[in-house]
């Protein structure tokens, strides 16, 4: 499982004196480690965006769209989120300092290993599915031989969505697969074998694709 592949990083910063930059929608893309500083991203739309170990200071999110993202890792210190929309997205192990969430809303989101301490004036949680602890899966016989089928999936190995190294799953992801799926999971991640996966970028857009394989009836 080498890392043989492209990595999409962007480095947008607004330094003293510039015209504040603007950080554009964005679209099924793993912006891994990307470094945004002190730009706009008013009325911008997120969707299927993977922002794992991304840092993100001084941004203003005001009016903002984020649908099926993740965030594992991702820092974000003195943030805007006025009336910004978070749907179906995972927030794993992130920080936030100094951030003001004024009628944000959430819907169908996952936030674990996070301190929500650091979500100022935010008025409603219930569309927030918390865990103080990391989940883990329960690794059947048959699903360990059909994740060693896909271990060496290209898009799924870069963007970490099974595997979040050589030797480590992704329990997370597995865990709420499981949630979802119950025993059809190893034979729905077969059937994802034989599929496109350049667009499952996060774990939403895994779930939405088995939910296509599903209703097809693949499998």
């Amino acid at each position: 499982m080498g890392q043989t592949y492209k990595i999409d990083r962007l480095r947008l910063i607004t330094y003293k004196g510039q015209k504040r930059k603007t950080l554009r929608a964005l679209h099924c893309r793993y912006m891994a480690k990307s470094h945004i500083v002190n730009c706009d991203a008013e009325l911008q739309k997120f969707t299927f965006v993977n922002f794992r170990g991304s840092h993100f200071t001084k941004v203003n999110f005001k009016k903002a769209v984020f649908y099926g993202c993740d965030f594992w890792g991702t820092t974000f210190n003195s943030c805007l989120f006025h009336n910004t929309e978070f749907r179906d997205c995972v927030f794993m192990g992130c920080k936030f300092k100094n951030c003001d969430f004024s009628t944000t809303t959430f819907s169908y989101s996952i936030v674990v290993n996070t301190n929500l301490a650091g979500f100022k004036n935010i008025n409603d949680l219930s569309g927030i599915r918390i865990y103080n602890i990391y989940p883990t899966c329960n690794m059947s016989d048959e699903l360990s031989i059909v994740l060693q089928e896909l271990k060496d999936n290209r898009d799924l190995r870069k963007n970490k969505l099974l595997f979040i190294s050589d030797t480590k799953y992704n329990h997370l992801n597995l865990f709420l697969l499981q949630k979802r799926y119950g025993d059809s999971l190893p034979n729905l991640l077969h059937s994802l074998a034989s599929c496109p996966t350049s667009q499952i970028t996060t774990y939403k857009k895994l779930e939405r694709t088995l939910n296509g394989l599903k209703s097809s009836a693949i499998i």
